[in-house]
């Protein structure tokens, strides 16, 4: 499939979405396979690893199934980012773009060369190395996110964080903070061209904020695709990209 932003296509079904499990019902053939599909989205680039939402589902395409391919045909479809805003289906562009009414400078990144880049864009203060931490949950991202300091992320001199920051200076981003690095003609990661991170880690990033029905829930992105979906707080296989505004 070409590169589109169906990965963010949000098709209003997630309040039958369980963190654990769906229950079978006597539905329709076609709410199910929305439901599926709806799933699908959020996942299909991760169903083999282990780092994935626990409740994943799988289906096999019949092509001569005409109901299923008008709803998986994403030119036949209505899509949203993840705030349930319309968006165009063959966007192909950077995500900031239908965010911020700016023009994207050039460059938009700086190496600040002391473990940090700056977003000239949004004014945002970025760890340069992506895989300062391990996998966690949401509370202990946050946690470590927030006691983040200078000297931290050794060993390597090109990645320690050498700021003259303290604890308390950086924090988790929130969704619409992170999704400013999604672009969606991109791939392995899905980020602007001359974005001086280190190799992103496969499996999907933290953000801050939460489901606004249900808190148990949060945002998160997967930098490999452009994906944004929901995750549950207590699953313990979220990254972590700290930001901050810059220091005084």
């Amino acid at each position: 499939m070409s590169v589109i932003p169906y990965l963010v296509i949000k098709m209003y079904f997630f309040s039958w979405r369980s963190s654990k499990k769906k229950e079978t019902t006597s539905i329709t053939v076609r709410i199910r396979s929305i439901l599926i599909f709806s799933i699908i989205l959020c996942h299909s680039i991760h169903l083999s690893s282990p780092n994935a939402i626990a409740d994943k589902a799988s289906v096999v395409s019949n092509k001569h199934d005409d109901g299923l391919a008008d709803i998986v045909d994403p030119f036949k479809s209505t899509c949203y980012d993840w705030k349930g805003t319309i968006i165009p289906c063959d966007f192909k562009r950077q995500y900031v773009e239908l965010l911020l009414d700016k023009p994207i400078p050039d460059p938009r990144f700086i190496d600040n060369h002391n473990g940090t880049l700056t977003d000239n864009l949004t004014g945002l203060t970025w760890m340069k190395n992506t895989q300062c931490f391990g996998v966690m949950d949401w509370e202990s991202a946050d946690i470590a996110a927030k006691s983040l300091k200078d000297g931290d992320c050794g060993p390597d001199p090109a990645l320690i964080l050498s700021d003259g920051s303290s604890a308390g200076d950086w924090r988790l981003p929130t969704m619409s903070e992170l999704c400013t690095l999604i672009d969606f003609s991109r791939r392995d990661p899905a980020l602007p061209g001359g974005h001086m991170f280190s190799a992103v880690s496969p499996g999907y990033h933290w953000s801050a904020t939460t489901l606004d029905y249900h808190s148990g829930m949060a945002w998160i992105v997967y930098f490999e695709s452009g994906t944004t979906c929901y995750e549950d707080v207590t699953n313990r296989a979220g990254h972590i990209l700290p930001v901050r505004k810059p220091l005084e």
